[in-house]
């Protein structure tokens, strides 16, 4: 096996400010102690007290959301749809998030607990969005620590081939009322991301303004089966559709390049992906058969200080002022400021198919796990 360039890192700091600071992570590490872990195998059952189906009251998270300024602006309204929150396994550390259109949906299309197609004797969590408006995804319920480790195996992902169809059931798809155009030229999902609000399934422009470190797989025109590695660039231009431009892991360094892929996945195989987070970098591992690495281990990671990693202080005291982007965002005359100098940015990680308006298809998942470093 091969190891593709890589380093190692230790160190980290502070997370403070959040929607749920009353409910940190980091508060239970601070009254225990730290190398707590969790972790979910879908051993056992994982989901307990399903709750109803409610109503979507798109709710405002920012511009970018479904009630906000940016599509009141175009006079955009939200379609009716539904949600729901489920916690998963045990420790109250996981939840998904799913969204969908379907009247009257049921939970096993979304979230079902199979066999290993390697190993019929384990179970694994198999996530579906069965048509592009649905949405689901898999996240951590609090914000997470200062320092921290995620890994997990994913893998038999079907989300786009070569086929006119891309992995859609019709070809008529389209991503409308957040964008006036078809949706089959593009399909895909996250095997992992670090965002700096609590993940939920949104249009797919307000996921890209909340995104620090990906990594996806977007198949379309010329890449298919992709495996994407991208930190977000801060400061960068904000795009309006696309948000910060990217930091791209390709031929074994960082790259100032957008849409090219690190290698492409093999279908039917697994995938073990590690994450690590300390004071200075972002490390990522992936462990896997691919189509151009063979059977290799791509691992790197980025300096989040000196790259200016799109919002990666958790607390305002570890911001360079440097990173500081005061550009602007205007709607209806209100203005969002990218990246004040006195901000703060809580961290949760995502893995699933976050976009109501792209994507379907389903993929599987096992082995999540959280360490507390």
């Amino acid at each position: 096996m091969k190891i593709r360039n890589g380093a190692c890192l230790v160190c980290f700091f502070l997370l403070f400010a959040c929607s749920e600071s009353d409910d940190f992570l980091i508060n239970k590490v601070n009254e225990e102690s730290a190398n707590q872990s969790y972790r979910e195998n879908f051993e056992s059952f994982p989901f307990s007290d399903i709750p109803a189906w409610r109503v979507d009251a798109a709710k405002y998270e920012g511009p970018y959301s479904e009630s906000g300024e940016y599509y009141q602006q175009q006079n955009i309204l939200p379609p009716e749809a539904y949600r729901n929150t489920i916690s998963i396994g045990e420790g109250n550390w996981l939840t998904a998030e799913i969204y969908t259109r379907t009247e009257d949906p049921i939970l096993l299309d979304y979230l079902d607990v199979v066999s290993d197609p390697m190993d019929a004797s384990n179970q694994v969590l198999k996530i579906s969005t069965p048509d592009h408006t649905d949405g689901v995804v898999l996240r951590s319920k609090k914000p997470l620590p200062p320092k921290y480790r995620i890994s997990l195996k994913i893998g038999f992902a079907n989300y786009g081939n070569e086929s006119k169809l891309n992995g859609y059931s019709k070809g008529d798809e389209n991503a409308g009322p957040w964008r006036k155009m078809s949706s089959v030229g593009h399909n895909g999902f996250y095997w992992l991301a670090i965002l700096d609000k609590p993940p939920k399934p949104h249009n797919n422009i307000w996921i890209h303004h909340h995104r620090k470190f990906v990594i996806d797989s977007w198949n379309r025109k010329n890449f298919n089966n992709s495996v994407n590695v991208i930190a977000l660039d801060g400061k960068s231009e904000t795009h309006q559709a696309f948000g910060k431009k990217f930091i791209s892991y390709l031929d074994n360094k960082w790259q100032h390049i957008s849409d090219v892929p690190m290698d492409s996945y093999l279908d039917n195989e697994w995938y073990t992906v590690t994450f690590v987070r300390t004071a200075l970098f972002y490390q990522f591992s992936i462990t896997g058969n691919f189509k151009n690495g063979g059977l290799t281990t791509y691992k790197d990671t980025i300096n989040i200080r000196k790259n200016c990693v799109f919002h990666y202080n958790q607390t305002v005291e570890e911001l360079d002022p440097a990173c500081a982007d005061n550009r602007k965002q205007s709607f209806l005359e209100k203005d969002f400021i990218s990246w004040p100098k006195d901000s703060a940015y809580p961290e949760y990680f995502m893995l699933g198919e976050p976009h109501i308006n792209y994507y379907e298809g389903n993929f599987l998942v096992d082995d999540i796990t959280l360490e507390v470093l």
